[in-house]
């Protein structure tokens, strides 16, 4: 490895002194190192070029960010966990040097992780299209009204939700905001889909996980307002009549692993106990 970026969350101080830190060792080996915040580079994309590696030392909001910004161009992600439960993470700052002296070592192995895409349409004409590493989201946008939304899987209606909102998550996404609205956990080696109704009234359709290959089209039956969140970013209104189609990207995300794949079930027995 050449040359490095380093991406540190600015409201912690723990991020902000490990990557300084990190930043001055690698140096030392004679890297060549961009460390900053994801802002910059979405300001400036340029300075990614030429990156082998980009780190992302915080919580699992610095490290979608980060990623983000890495899988337009193919740019594996190392997570360091710095936040309060990090289930993206790799190492923590006691793990950090050796496991990057590992990596720089050749060693280590690349986790693709799947990838949903969405396109907006609206009367017909298409409006906008999302990629997202954890969850689109489409939610009610007044705390008193709930929405109806109307999801078909590969053409077939399967239900009208009256609910807060609906998820269609990647198994990356399972432990995120899906798993807080009562969804199930999917390895992350999958390419399944979940979709997750967020405080639905009176239905008896639950969660469900959808084969990887599945189309879910999901349009605004109701008046009321609404949003589209992807990975917790945009909040685009949406409007009566408006249809969201997701399906399984063809894109992926490359994270870097040091631990077998099989740790994800310790791992995760651990950080739910906390």
């Amino acid at each position: 490895m050449q040359r490095i970026a380093i991406i540190y969350n600015p409201f912690s101080e723990a991020s902000i002194s490990h990557s300084a830190l990190l930043t001055a060792w690698l140096r030392e080996r004679g890297i060549d190192i961009w460390r900053g915040i994801s802002q910059e580079c979405r300001e400036c994309p340029q300075i990614l070029e030429d990156a082998d590696l980009m780190i992302a030392m915080g919580g699992d909001g610095t490290v979608l960010r980060a990623a983000r910004l890495a899988f337009p161009s193919g740019l594996p992600v190392l997570p360091v966990a710095l936040g309060h439960l990090s289930f993206m993470a790799e190492i923590g700052p006691a793990e950090l040097y050796e496991g990057i002296e590992t990596l720089l070592n050749g060693g280590g192995w690349h986790d693709e992780r799947a990838l949903i895409d969405a396109t907006l349409w609206r009367e017909g004409e298409h409006i906008a299209d999302f990629v997202a590493l954890n969850e689109v989201v489409i939610s009610r946008s007044e705390i008193s009204r709930v929405i109806n939304v109307e999801v078909a899987i590969d053409g077939s209606l399967l239900t009208t939700y009256l609910a807060d909102g609906v998820i269609v998550a990647t198994a990356t996404g399972s432990t995120a905001y899906a798993l807080a609205a009562g969804g199930p956990i999917i390895d992350p080696r999958s390419r399944a889909l979940a979709l997750v109704p967020v405080a639905a009234h009176l239905t008896n359709v639950p969660s469900m996980v959808l084969h990887e290959a599945a189309v879910v089209t999901i349009t605004m039956r109701s008046r009321n307002n609404a949003s589209i969140a992807i990975d917790g970013r945009g909040n685009l209104p949406l409007l009566e009549g408006d249809e969201v189609m997701v399906r399984r990207s063809t894109k992926v995300c490359t994270f870097l692993r040091l631990r077998h794949s099989s740790q994800f079930y310790t791992q995760l027995a651990a950080k739910l106990k906390r």
